[in-house]
C-alpha cells in the first residue's frame, strides 16, 4: 500500500460522517433523480443487472438502485465509508454486498458484472488508467461503465480553471470540521488534477478498445471562455459511458 493511498484513506475516514449526511440529503430532497435519469439513458434498468459500484462511499448508488431487483456489489477502500454505507442501506431496506477493496486492484473474476458505476472517485486515484483497465476487465461483453466525476482541482494547475474551485462539497455542514486543505495537498500529487477532463478519459478509454464512448457535460456547470479567438466551454463536472467490446 502506498503512502499516498494511506493519506487518501485517512482523509475520507474523517469525511465519512459528513459525506454520509450529504448523500442522504441528496436522496431525501430528490436531487438524486438526476443520476437515475442519466444512468437510464445508457442502460436498461428495468432488467436485472449485476452491478458493481466502485468507491461507494456512504452507499449512494446502492440506495438509489437497490429497490430495482438488481444484484449490487459495492466496494470502498475506507472502512468508515463502508460502515456508513452499511447503516444507510439498512435504513433504506436495501440488500447490497459491501466489500473493502482498492478500486485499482479489484478482486473479482473477469466478466463478473453487467454495469460498473462510480461517482466522484476517479479524480482521487493514483493510478486511474490501471483502475479503468480493471473495471473493464470485470465487465461482461457489451457491459457498460458509467462514470460521474469532475475537474475538482484543475484550478491548481490550469489558469483557465482559476477561481473555479467547487465549494459544493466543502460546505461546513458536510465537512464537519475537517480541513479541506488536507485534500487539496493530496490532490497536488494526483495525476488527474493536472488533466483537462473528460477529454483525457475519453481518449484513454478509446485506446483501451472500448466502443460507444459517450460524454455528457452541463453547460450551466462549465466555464465559458475565449481562447485564440474561439469560444470554449470547459466542464467542471461530467459523465462518461463506455461499452466493453
Amino acid at each position: 500500500m502506498s503512502e499516498l493511498l494511506d493519506d487518501i484513506r485517512d482523509y475520507w475516514t474523517m469525511r465519512a460522517e459528513g459525506y454520509s449526511y450529504s448523500v442522504n440529503n441528496s436522496i431525501e430532497t430528490g436531487q438524486s433523480e438526476f443520476w437515475l435519469k442519466m444512468i437510464s439513458k445508457y442502460i436498461d434498468l428495468n432488467r436485472p443487472l449485476r452491478i458493481l459500484d466502485v468507491g461507494t462511499g456512504p452507499g449512494f448508488f446502492p440506495m438509489l438502485l437497490g429497490h430495482m431487483n438488481h444484484s449490487i456489489t459495492a466496494v470502498d477502500y475506507t472502512e468508515s465509508m463502508l460502515n456508513a454505507a452499511r447503516d444507510n442501506c439498512k435504513k433504506s431496506n436495501v440488500n447490497v454486498t459491501l466489500l473493502q477493496m482498492d478500486a485499482q486492484n479489484l478482486e473479482f473474476d473477469d466478466e463478473s458484472f453487467d454495469l460498473v458505476i462510480s461517482r466522484n472517485l476517479v479524480w482521487d486515484l493514483e493510478y486511474p488508467i490501471k483502475a479503468y483497465k480493471e473495471w473493464m476487465r470485470v465487465l461482461t461483453h457489451d457491459g457498460k461503465m458509467i462514470i460521474f466525476d469532475g475537474n475538482h482541482y484543475l484550478h491548481l494547475f490550469d489558469d483557465k480553471y482559476e477561481n473555479t474551485s467547487d465549494d459544493r462539497s466543502h460546505k461546513s455542514e458536510y465537512m464537519m470540521g475537517v480541513d479541506a486543505n488536507i485534500m487539496q495537498n493530496i490532490a497536488k500529487e494526483l495525476p488527474l488534477s493536472k488533466e483537462r477532463r473528460p477529454q483525457w478519459d475519453a481518449v484513454k478509454l478509446m485506446e483501451m478498445g472500448t466502443s460507444n464512448v459517450s460524454v455528457y457535460t452541463d453547460p450551466a456547470k462549465s466555464i465559458h471562455i475565449s481562447e485564440y479567438g474561439e469560444d470554449l466551454i470547459l466542464p467542471l463536472s461530467f459523465m462518461i459511458c463506455a461499452t466493453k467490446i
